[in-house]
């Protein structure tokens, strides 16, 4: 039996479906065909910023199209955040997050306009931020024990600086407080440069932050290192104990990490991966990460989702346990 001929309206359908099927892998094939996108949540000169123009310059040079990084700092990175959320899933707008934007701000914020695990494509992580404890030299302490020792002496009575209310620098502490079985005031400041200049002046007494913001006042004596966290060399601060090696389980690590819009293709978000990994492999740019104290640690697309689902679950604690709300 012939089979009837198809009308206008089906083989427009057949057409378009063909098409759609075509599209992803050549799509993907292409890209990129104009320049990427990457919203920074950070100010210029962040440490966020410097990974961000680091990294995806040199994903630009391997990829022949412009990667333009957008800085678009506030409320804790959800401004940015919710900019990626309704972009349109194309490959062509991407995020340098860090932890906090995914991991924190959802047990900060009541109104979120974004969701972690809904809204975003993992893409990659990039790299992992090793930190120091660090105290003012009027305190006296020498080491972590003696730090717990004058904190447990004096309830409530040493303070300690931080980036601002949620920010890693004060998680770290809250954890490390729990840990420790200490009770610290916390300082809050906008942004870790004003709380690091608080810590030199005296006005606060520790701080917990990125290695490579006061290693030049370890190194001239205005502060005293008592222990690293992270993944730092063997070269970064030598004489300096790991936090591990007194409290194995307060180690809180910020990292940031590439995602796209949620829909993203497949085949786009794969090609994304393989020029992370691949710029992150270079020599050069491990030592250039390596100067201001970051790990390259790139990963797979899934291998980030289980990162951020895990955290997730490990600050819903912490945040409920300190009664934190920003809103």
């Amino acid at each position: 039996m012939p089979h009837e001929p198809l009308d206008r309206s089906t083989r427009l359908a057949l057409g378009l479906a063909l098409a759609l099927a075509w599209a992803t892998p050549l799509a993907a094939q292409n890209y990129p065909i104009k320049p990427v996108r990457v919203i920074v949540p950070n100010a210029p000169g962040s440490l966020n910023d410097t990974v961000a123009r680091l990294v995806f310059g040199r994903i630009a040079e391997s990829l022949n199209q412009p990667f333009i990084i957008d800085n678009r700092p506030g409320a804790g990175g959800s401004v940015a955040a919710e900019l990626i959320a309704k972009a349109p899933a194309d490959g062509y707008t991407l995020i340098n997050a860090v932890n906090t934007i995914m991991v924190v701000n959802p047990f900060l914020y009541s109104k979120l306009a974004y969701d972690p695990i809904r809204d975003f494509a993992p893409v990659s992580m990039l790299v992992k931020i090793s930190e120091v404890l660090v105290v003012h030299p009027s305190l006296g302490a020498k080491t972590v024990s003696e730090f717990v020792r004058m904190a447990k002496a004096r309830p409530r009575q040493i303070n300690y600086a931080s980036g601002g209310n949620g920010h890693p620098t004060h998680l770290m502490m809250e954890l490390f407080q729990r840990k420790a079985g200490i009770q610290l005031i916390h300082v809050p400041y906008k942004g870790t440069s004003p709380a690091v200049q608080a810590l030199l002046s005296g006005e606060v007494a520790a701080f917990n932050i990125g290695i490579g913001l006061v290693r030049p006042h370890i190194a001239s004596g205005k502060l005293f290192a008592l222990a690293k966290t992270g993944f730092p060399t063997k070269e970064t601060l030598p004489d300096v104990p790991v936090l591990t090696a007194s409290y194995p389980d307060a180690e809180y690590i910020p990292w940031q990490a590439a995602f796209a819009p949620k829909g993203t293709p497949k085949d786009i978000v794969a090609k994304l991966n393989a020029a992370i990994h691949n710029a992150l492999a270079a020599q050069d740019m491990r030592t250039r990460l390596g100067a201001i104290d970051v790990t390259p640690a790139p990963g797979s697309a899934g291998e980030l989702e289980q990162t951020v689902r895990k955290d997730m679950s490990v600050n819903r604690e912490l945040v409920k346990s300190i009664g934190l709300k920003l809103d």
